[in-house]
């Protein structure tokens, strides 16, 4: 018992951070700690001890936040962080809940305990297989992306739904079966239903991609937002005087991350919550063009980027999404550099109802590994779903 008590005292946090529709605030919160705190943070729930929800799970999203916990290996914990202001002393209690022996002790015989009845078993089946897609988080040439593969059963809440009809039979549990077709070559392939979302790092709130596979390639793609009914928040980015430099290294750190270069991403994190936090723009106005150049003298990123995720060329098309996923990083860098980009206006046109409305016709024909590196490309600010559906609603 002693030596339980040690090693878990010891043992250091490594939080999966997931948001839902609404917690961007919050996320953000949990973000800045975790940085200031020093402490790693989780792509998957096998790296996992605490897992941090970001926002109020309603009911659509409940069940499968309930699912990704029990993935999450002993000795675990979970925190809500419902707002901005509760991020320090939630991550406080759960640092203690994680050391407390007595407590993860209790939690295993819990959980032991309802191993034990088949229809626990049963139920944690019935939402599918959870195969985690992670590599290359710690080079900058890599393309890791983290996604539980996650099925969604009965008749959850949604905005949209976007893409072709992939219903199919199903085997035991819900999985769907594999079938065949021929693929771009003229090869018969399995096709796999393979399901990225809606609770990943890194991922925007709430959105679900069904796609279906040929190998490593999306030959359809369904998208849908999960949660939006059940949110509290408001859209963070789109608040009158949000400043939009803080909104581009946040996308722009995201993507970074994903694409494997964590020292660029951490950089970008800690300018964005000075930004956030008032610092004035003399101050940070170098630090900002240093990443920049950073970023621009990259030879990886051209490689890993160019040609992914090119939107089409239309007359439609968001002048702030045009192109593929490097032009706009590069946009997003060269405008925090401009002096003259302060905050967004009141009104701001957001793309991301035209981005979901595109995103299935952009992802057919891209391998699977380049899927997230073109969501987080995009920008998708989910949130703002939640305006839309409140003004039409």
């Amino acid at each position: 018992m002693e030596l339980s008590r040690w090693l878990l005292r010891t043992m250091p946090p490594r939080p999966l951070v997931v948001t839902v529709p609404g917690g961007t605030e919050a996320r953000l919160a949990v973000e800045r700690c975790v940085r200031e705190r020093a402490w790693g943070t989780a792509f998957s729930p096998a790296e996992a001890n605490i897992l941090v929800v970001a926002g109020v799970a309603g009911h659509a999203l409940e069940p499968l936040v309930e699912q990704l916990w029990g993935l999450i290996p002993a000795p675990r914990t979970r925190v809500d962080v419902q707002a901005a202001n509760d991020a320090p002393r939630e991550l406080d209690v759960a640092v203690s809940a994680l050391h407390n022996v007595d407590y993860q002790h209790k939690q295993a015989t819990e959980a032991l305990s309802a191993g034990d009845r088949p229809e626990s078993e049963a139920g944690r089946q019935e939402h599918g297989s959870h195969a985690e897609h992670r590599s290359h988080h710690s080079a900058p040439s890599g393309s890791g992306h983290a996604e539980q593969d996650q099925q969604q059963h009965g008749h959850h809440e949604h905005h949209g739904h976007h893409g072709h009809d992939m219903d199919g039979m199903q085997l035991a549990g819900g999985v769907p079966m594999a079938g065949r077709a021929d693929d771009r070559d003229g090869l018969t392939l399995d096709q796999l239903h393979v399901p990225l979302g809606p609770l990943l790092p890194l991922w925007p709130p709430g959105l679900v991609v069904r796609t279906k596979l040929q190998g490593d390639v999306i030959q359809q793609a369904a998208v849908e937002v999960l949660g939006i009914g059940d949110a509290r928040g408001d859209a963070f980015w789109l608040r009158p005087g949000r400043p939009l430099k803080a909104r581009w290294l946040d996308a722009s750190a995201a993507l970074l991350a994903i694409a494997g270069w964590a020292d660029a991403a951490a950089v970008a994190r800690r300018l964005r919550d000075q930004v956030l936090t008032g610092t004035p723009q003399a101050e940070i106005a170098g630090p900002i063009r240093r990443w920049g150049r950073q970023v621009r003298r990259s030879r990886t990123l051209p490689w890993l980027l160019t040609g992914v995720g090119q939107v089409p060329d239309k007359p439609s098309t968001p002048r702030a999404l045009a192109g593929d996923a490097l032009t706009r990083l590069y946009r997003w860098v060269d405008s925090l550099a401009d002096p003259k980009t302060s905050v967004a206006p009141p009104d701001v046109a957001d793309g991301t109802p035209w981005a979901v409305d595109v995103l299935p016709s952009v992802l057919e024909g891209c391998e699977l590994a380049t899927a997230r590196l073109i969501v987080a490309s995009l920008d998708l600010d989910t949130d703002m779903l939640t305006v839309c559906e409140a003004h039409h609603g």
